[in-house]
């Protein structure tokens, strides 16, 4: 399981925080063409993007993306839209929109101002394609190069690449989040995730379980032999047997995608083993898969929608002892057979 998957990343929180920002900065246009009785085209543009923003805003929240690409699309096709707007705007409103002084230099100021802004979102979120596509929109249609020489000429360059080193830092932090989480949270044997990070994603997958109505099932697993091994062929060997067992788990352990979060698997001591399964509610089909492998295990599992942790591995502890005990006894009972 990525570990983007169990905490909140650097980019979620920036994007949620980008529309928030956009909101407001919408209702703004929207509320001020209003309060200084804009055109009938200001305001229909100004609505038309603040609308967008809304659909942008309620799709990142509805849909819960963690997929950051997706997000990104989002946020650039929003920004997109924004300068095209912006183009029409300068093109078709009157002056009276924007300066009551009729003054074209205050309107292009303005416009001037607003689609820097642009290219620094558009640089932050997209990199360094998007810091292209935006300043190109920018001097092709915003900008008047016929303008005298100054720091304007330059002005939104410098934002594009502010822009770009705040891509590149926020990169660079997630990547780094990602290896501190994995050395805190993973097992450094099996690269199954460890005891540490247990009771977070237990709550986790309970409270998804709770809100979609889905069965979660906890497993507890447990490597028959070991110690014969450890002490027969040495810890190489009982090491191998632990790595091999942890992969015939982990192929059984769904992923995550933007529709459901995915299962999780621990090992939490030296032959001892959790999974947490949501939306499965049979553990006997998963126990018997992982078995195809040719791990000799004993489990036991427990439904735990609505039971703590310390009650789920009580539970599934006292059903895999039940387990190992009828494998015990079925043994015995073939060896007095023979």
């Amino acid at each position: 399981m990525n570990a983007s998957h169990t905490r909140t990343n650097i980019w979620i929180v920036a994007i949620s925080n980008y529309w928030r920002t956009s909101a407001l900065g919408a209702t703004y246009f929207v509320v001020g063409f209003w309060f200084w009785g804009g055109s009938p085209g200001a305001m229909l543009t100004s609505s038309f993007f603040f609308v967008a923003t809304l659909v942008g805003f309620a799709l990142h929240h509805r849909l819960g993306w963690q997929h950051r690409s997706r997000q990104v699309a989002l946020i650039v096709g929003q920004l997109f839209l924004g300068q095209a707007v912006l183009i029409w705007q300068k093109s078709h409103l009157p002056l009276t929109d924007f300066t009551t002084t009729g003054n074209p230099l205050t309107r292009d100021f303005l416009v001037y101002l607003v689609s820097s802004l642009a290219v620094v979102a558009m640089s932050i979120f997209g990199g360094l394609v998007g810091a292209l596509a935006s300043l190109s929109m920018h001097y092709a249609f915003l900008f008047n190069v016929h303008e005298e020489f100054s720091f304007k000429w330059f002005f939104p360059i410098f934002m594009g690449l502010a822009g770009f080193v705040v891509n590149n830092a926020f990169r660079r932090l997630d990547r780094a989040y990602d290896q501190l989480e994995a050395v805190a949270n993973r097992d450094n044997l099996t690269g199954l995730l460890n005891r540490h990070s247990l009771f977070s994603e237990f709550e986790r997958l309970q409270s998804v379980a709770q809100q979609t109505a889905q069965p979660l099932l906890l497993i507890a697993w447990d490597l028959d032999g070991l110690k014969q091994v450890n002490d027969q062929q040495g810890h190489a060997a009982g090491d191998a047997c632990i790595r091999n067992f942890a992969a015939a788990l982990h192929a059984n352990i769904r992923g995550p995608n933007d529709t459901r979060p995915g299962d999780a698997a621990f090992r939490v001591g030296g032959d001892e083993f959790i999974s947490i399964h949501l939306a499965a509610d049979d553990g006997k089909k998963i126990v018997e898969r992982v078995l195809q492998s040719g791990s000799w295990v004993s489990a036991g599992w427990i439904l735990c929608n609505t039971i703590t942790l310390d009650q789920a591995l009580t539970q599934a502890d006292r059903a895999l002892y039940q387990s190992k005990q009828a494998r015990k006894s079925s043994m015995a009972l073939a060896a007095s057979c023979d």
